[in-house]
């Protein structure tokens, strides 16, 4: 059964769905859907597909009807097909954000005893790094590719560490590869590893300068003067943004490069008296 709260693209799940239905029978063709939703003609179709032709709210519906779509997934269908066929950024931002609250993301979080992920910046790493980079004992090259390097006993404890965690397995080749796509440990964690993990990012952010080229990174500060009633809203923003970076992430099929990513708000002067 195809999950329809993993697409973005309401064309490749039309295809998708038209695909497995086809297997399950082989009369089921473009011709059958325009007399079943009543499209001017099998071609239409074919044109939704390619993307030559877009399609209204009414053939939402029919078609969401045709292929068996439960309500809650028939919601998820048109507001991609409006986000799909939208016209301005502002417009497909308002959507977008109407798309993550629908959509059921395999977005792991952390309960509290895999804490111990975060104690070592590197572990976090390693564990994203195996999506592209295939490690099947060699600890030395593993850890060689870690900017800035560390050794091969710390590359061979995180695996020692992901795999008592149930965050990292090997495959039937003998490679070790992630158990689930992301994790995250939820909004508002407050634990020690996780200050401490954060310092040491914090640390590495400062090396970034000497280690890399301007083009392979981006460091920016803005300094304002705000209300905390507005560094509230301040906060949701970045969550919502966070929840779409991961999204972006966990939808990337050429992943080649562990990027850390930092959102930091802090104040410079003295916080004011609670009234």
């Amino acid at each position: 059964m195809i999950d329809v709260y993993q697409y973005l693209d309401y064309r490749k799940l039309l295809k998708d769905l038209y695909q497995e239905r086809k297997a399950q029978n082989a009369n089921f063709s473009y011709r059958y859907i325009s007399l079943k939703t009543g499209i001017r003609s099998s071609g239409y179709f074919a044109n939704i597909l390619s993307g030559k032709s877009n399609i209204s709210l009414k053939l939402v519906l029919k078609l969401s009807q045709l292929f068996g779509l439960k309500r809650p997934e028939a919601e998820y269908f048109e507001l991609l097909v409006l986000f799909n066929q939208s016209k301005t950024h502002d417009e497909k931002n308002h959507l977008f954000d109407r798309i993550l609250k629908l959509k059921k993301s395999k977005v792991r979080t952390l309960l509290p005893e895999y804490y111990e992920y975060f104690n070592n910046w590197y572990y976090v790493v390693i564990r994203e790094m195996l999506d592209f980079h295939p490690c099947n004992g060699d600890f030395e090259a593993l850890a060689q590719k870690i900017s800035p390097p560390i050794t091969a006993k710390e590359a061979e404890r995180a695996i020692i560490v992901l795999e008592n965690l149930g965050l990292i397995q090997k495959n039937p080749k003998g490679f070790y590869e992630r158990v689930d796509a992301l994790v995250t440990t939820g909004e508002e964690v407050q634990s020690t590893a996780i200050v401490n993990f954060q310092k040491q990012t914090l640390d590495l952010a400062k090396r970034s300068f000497d280690l890399f080229p301007k083009d392979a990174r981006d460091i920016s500060t803005l300094t304002i003067s705000i209300s905390q009633r507005n560094l509230l809203r301040i906060k949701e923003r970045i969550r919502n943004v966070r929840r779409e970076i991961l999204e972006l992430a966990k939808a990337d099929p050429f992943t080649d490069t562990v990027y850390q990513l930092e959102f930091i708000a802090f104040p410079v002067t003295k916080l004011k008296e609670p009234e």
